[in-house]
């Protein structure tokens, strides 16, 4: 009975690199466990807090998880070290980059934020992301006529990555018409440069000792999903820099596009991970839905998490 126990469920402290930190995680050894590797917060575009988000992960009944915020770690520094007991937490960022023409999100998991490389990232990722703010601010006054006032712009800044849906929730809070996503269509979507080169931020999650993963390949929310000739030849690219698997399990992906992604990851070597891109009641998907069926995946599924737990 006491070996059966201990096989479910070894708890174990992981003392980071840093040497600064120890971090509490939780070790279930099960087959059957759910995970959801792509979670936002409010630390970037999400609408609940990082603390929030921990406790309907637990309610959802997924186990293995990490926060993925948009350039930046601040939702993680916030729950590492107070997560649920029987819960395993990954550390997560997405980075926003390009390859050239290629745009395309990178999530890293596991990394030092402290390593050098990493900071040199997530300054170049934080700042372009600053910029972008001021000229949507700017672009809503001069061609909108729009004007936020003091108090909306020290709101947005002082959200730790500001974006799209903060200033549609603002417009909408002084009665625009339309869904978040209508607001954002009309007034938002234009051309910004906010991403740092991809290169730069797979170097700096595996040189900082995490593990870089190509968010959404086939294209993320209300983007045309491309076909397997367009990904391989993206792929050739992004392998070329050091990309290490792909996220095959996509709230907005059916099944034979997932059944394409995991022959693609197997024919190249790649990892497999998978997540709902759950962003609150800023997007319409649910936390543990990596699919359009809905279907349950599980810790099994992804050889991204027996990659990390190696490593770890």
């Amino acid at each position: 009975m006491r070996r059966e126990i201990l096989r479910r469920h070894i708890y174990r402290d992981i003392d980071l690199c840093n040497g600064n930190q120890k971090r509490k995680v939780h070790r279930l050894k099960d087959n059957r466990i759910l995970v959801d590797m792509h979670l936002h917060t409010t630390a970037s575009d999400g609408s609940f807090s990082p603390q929030e988000v921990v406790q309907m992960v637990k309610a959802s009944g997924v186990k293995v998880f990490s926060l993925t915020d948009h350039d930046t770690t601040a939702g993680v520094h916030e729950v590492e070290d107070d997560i649920p007991e029987g819960m395993e937490f990954f550390k997560g960022i997405e980075f926003s980059c390009k390859a050239g023409d290629i745009k395309c999100h990178i999530l890293g998991y596991s990394y030092d934020d402290n390593h050098p490389d990493f900071i040199k990232a997530l300054a170049a990722a934080e700042a372009k992301r600053e910029d972008k703010l001021a000229i949507r601010i700017e672009h809503l006054r001069e061609v909108d006529g729009i004007e936020l006032t003091a108090d909306e712009i020290a709101e947005l800044e002082a959200i730790p990555s500001a974006g799209k849906p903060h200033i549609a929730n603002i417009l909408m809070r002084r009665g625009i018409c339309g869904t978040r996503t209508e607001v954002i269509n009309r007034y938002l979507e234009f051309g910004v440069d906010n991403r740092i080169p991809a290169e730069l931020a797979i170097r700096a999650i595996k040189s900082s000792g995490g593990v870089a993963i190509w968010a959404h390949p086939l294209g993320g929310e209300n983007e045309e999903h491309m076909d397997r000739e367009e990904l391989e030849e993206k792929l050739g690219v992004l392998q070329g820099i050091g990309i290490e698997g792909l996220e095959c399990f996509y709230s907005r992906y059916d099944e034979n596009e997932i059944a394409m992604l995991l022959d693609v990851a197997e024919s190249r070597g790649l990892l497999v991970s998978g997540g709902s891109d759950f962003h609150g009641k800023n997007k319409n998907v649910e936390i543990g839905e990596l699919g359009v069926s809905k279907k349950p995946v599980y810790d099994s599924d992804l050889s991204l998490i027996a990659e990390l737990r190696r490593r770890f």
